[in-house]
């Protein structure tokens, strides 16, 4: 479809070219409404409605089964992730893409959402997602990352990638915590309609509280410091809230999960009441009385000392929390660092689910 790529930062000049398409972010000054098309989820968002999908991957998708038939020659990007990265090879590899539509779809939602994706669907967002972290320790530039990647997008896809065996390997954690939720060894519930629960014990948590605590990066690759992966949530509860109780020996830790896509325009999926992103995804407004309410009245229950916090401008610790999206509201110590409630997962769930009815 189109026959080369740039990464352009936003202080950089634009790219000697009359139609361009900006991949997964907005074009910004460069942008001309009259000559380029956007491909985003990215707020502002200037992505026709035609083309609108959940991750710019899947816009892009939507532009390849209907093109405008403008002469395009450049396809633009301005950072390194897995979205962006599958984005721009939709269009620059397009005939081999559109083989890998849906894969490549899912480990796009794997990266920007911590969402779940089948396996080969894992693989490329894993295979990706270790290149990119080896890549920059190396000082590669991002067009060289891109350029690797696209070389191996086909291969991890198909599994006949030279380091499949690795990544396989480095994917068990994940693929262990999904067969442990499946086998209610790890107990998930659904108390409300737009809320579940996830209980892990001490056994599989283990004694590690860094480990029980852990709230991954944005795209970060799977591994084994996280007590429960999101991604694995998503399987189920994508579109849901989800409160993970994670027990310790003296006491549990809460922490409420929203689902991972909120930050991004995407009209085709729940919005959980009262979040709304600013443009980017660093920083959001939360407004939502009945889960403030909510936290009062686990605040008033607890016998540890601690705060029931969340994310908004209230708390003294909203930033830190906000950092730490897709957890937006847990028990927290005096420097914001997660602590042990003495409350019992089921009293935490009655409370918290009010909220999302």
């Amino acid at each position: 479809m189109i026959s080369r790529f740039e990464i352009v930062a936003s202080n950089s000049p634009r790219p000697k070219a009359e139609h361009i398409i900006f991949c997964d972010g907005s074009g910004g000054r460069l942008f001309n409404p009259a000559t380029d098309l956007e491909l985003s989820h990215w707020r502002p968002n200037q992505t026709p409605p035609e083309y609108r999908g959940d991750t710019s991957t899947e816009a892009c998708f939507r532009f390849l089964g209907h093109p405008r038939r403008e002469p395009w020659t450049v396809a633009v990007n301005n950072h390194l992730d897995v979205d962006g990265i599958l984005s721009v090879y939709a269009l620059v590899c397009s005939e081999q893409a559109r083989e890998l539509r849906e894969t490549l779809i899912s480990a796009a939602e794997m990266g920007d959402f911590w969402g779940w994706g089948p396996p080969a669907a894992q693989c490329v967002f894993q295979g990706v997602t270790l290149l990119m972290d080896q890549a920059r320790e190396r000082d590669y530039d991002h067009a060289a990352i891109y350029k690797l990647a696209f070389d191996r997008v086909p291969g991890l896809a198909a599994g006949s990638d030279s380091e499949t065996a690795s990544i396989e390997a480095s994917l068990e954690p994940l693929r262990r915590q999904a067969a442990l939720v499946e086998e209610g060894h790890i107990v998930r519930t659904q108390p409300g309609e737009r809320f579940a629960h996830y209980v892990v014990s001490l056994l599989i948590a283990g004694d590690d509280d860094a480990r029980a605590a852990y709230v991954p990066q944005f795209n970060e690759a799977i591994s084994d410091k996280c007590a429960l992966w999101p991604h694995v949530q998503s399987r189920q509860d994508d579109q849901r809230v989800r409160l993970v109780s994670t027990e310790r020996r003296d006491g549990w830790f809460h922490a409420l999960w929203y689902p991972g896509y909120l930050w991004a325009d995407t009209e085709f999926r729940w919005r959980t009441p009262g979040i709304t992103y600013r443009d980017g995804m660093e920083s959001y407004d939360l407004d939502h009385p009945a889960l403030f309410d909510a936290l009062q009245e686990l605040q008033s229950l607890e016998t540890a000392d601690g705060t029931w916090a969340a994310g908004n401008g209230a708390s003294p610790f909203h930033r830190k929390l906000q950092s730490q999206f897709p957890v937006v509201a847990r028990f927290t110590a005096a420097d914001g660092q997660p602590a042990k409630s003495t409350l019992e997962p089921d009293r935490v769930a009655s409370v918290l689910r009010r909220a999302f009815e």
